[in-house]
């Protein structure tokens, strides 16, 4: 009983402190993404299959996706650079502000607003 207990004022705790977020918003297709001001990657062609999503909280750095990509999307304010790799490494190709790519060139691992 007693660490039962402690578990649930641990729960209380951490909820109190503001630890669990809101999910991010997420975009259904190219549209939403571009409109919500996101970055988007889908697993499969064509805007379809699992989605990953970059808020509008993101800073830009280098983030890898958790979906391995074939169609993108971001609504931006800067030109996102998409890698094959990890880690932002490996081959890339941009994406223009307010624009997508239903089939990319290759699967998409990672990401970043483009260095300057």
């Amino acid at each position: 009983m007693k660490k039962l207990l402690g578990v649930a004022s641990t729960t209380a705790a951490v909820v109190a402190a503001g630890m669990f977020a809101a999910p991010p918003a997420s975009a259904s297709n190219q549209s939403d993404c571009i409109a919500l001001k996101l970055v988007c990657v889908w697993s499969n062609t064509n805007f379809s299959g699992n989605t990953f999503t970059a808020n509008s909280n993101w800073g830009g750095s280098c983030k890898n996706s958790l979906v391995v990509g074939n169609s993108v999307a971001q609504g931006r304010g800067a030109i996102i650079r998409f890698y094959s790799k990890d880690n932002c490494t490996g081959s890339y190709f941009d994406i223009k502000v307010n624009n997508y790519s239903s089939k990319t060139p290759f699967a998409v691992h990672s990401f970043q607003v483009k260095p300057i």
